[in-house]
């Protein structure tokens, strides 16, 4: 397999002493693409990376259990493994790949290295702005974990995002701000997602607004319900990558189609 030799942030000169080597030893290129979301958004948080050609140089070693006998033993780098044999190398990982998880093992490998949030910002790192994208979305969701795995999703998919915590901090920014989609957790403090987008159809603004439901249930109960609360449609966490991505495009398709409609219907 081919590894990159480019800089996560795209600018060579930006490396500092704290950035992280990380070396690809031999992992498909599913799995490593979705490694390679989890450092890019490590990235624009402050947590400098760079891709390196060789393991000697690499401070974090990803690989898969197959794979380990190929390794120098003597390596000082943490080594990430995919697979179930607990007994081998720092981190284990057991197939399939979900985002949160991966998160969670690049989160430790980091640790382990003891490398730490660089205090100054890369310049090549911008604010996004939600004017330069076609839908911005709110995720209403206790879970930090959640919130970081679908802002990555979504600004992989060219979707900016805002975050709520609870169902009334979320009935206050659809107050303030207009989001073309929602990604709503049934479970959370305070009133529930139930009775969250029930209160969010009342307002004129939000009767048509997608609304995707997040539950940590896989009952039949729960999706009739989000149904009859007023739910566009209901995703089973962990939230699974192409499940995402399949409910975005279905999502976004129906945005556009409503938009157009709505154009003629002014023109008419």
């Amino acid at each position: 397999m081919n590894n990159t030799n480019d800089n996560i942030d795209g600018n060579t000169a930006s490396l500092s002493e704290k950035s992280i080597g990380i070396y690809f030893s031999n992992i498909n290129n599913k799995d490593q693409k979705i490694f390679e979301k989890v450092i890019a958004f490590n990235n624009s948080h402050n947590i400098k990376s760079h891709y390196c050609d060789e393991p000697d140089s690499a401070d974090i070693i990803i690989t898969t259990e197959q794979n380990m006998s190929q390794l120098d033993q003597g390596s000082s780098a943490v080594v990430v493994v995919i697979g179930n044999d607990r007994s081998l190398g720092d981190i284990q990982l057991a197939p399939p790949l979900l985002i949160t998880r991966v998160m969670k093992a690049v989160e430790n490998a980091i640790k382990k290295i003891g490398v730490e949030k660089s205090t100054n910002k890369p310049a090549s790192v911008k604010p996004q702005s939600t004017e330069q994208k076609h839908y911005h979305a709110l995720v209403i969701d206790d879970s930090a974990s959640i919130r970081k795995q679908l802002e990555l999703e979504l600004r992989d998919a060219g979707i900016s995002s805002d975050f709520a915590e609870s169902g009334e901090q979320a009935l206050e920014k659809i107050q303030q701000e207009k989001f073309d989609l929602i990604f709503l957790d049934i479970i959370m403090p305070g009133i529930d997602g139930y009775e969250t987008c029930k209160k969010m159809r009342t307002n004129a603004a939000y009767k048509k607004t997608p609304i995707i439901m997040l539950s940590g249930k896989n009952s039949p109960l729960d999706e009739v319900e989000g149904v009859i609360a007023g739910a566009t449609c209901y995703l089973t966490k962990p939230v699974k990558s192409d499940m995402l991505q399949q409910t975005l495009n279905r999502v976004t398709k129906w945005i556009d189609n409503f938009a157009d409609a709505r154009k003629e219907q002014m023109t008419a």
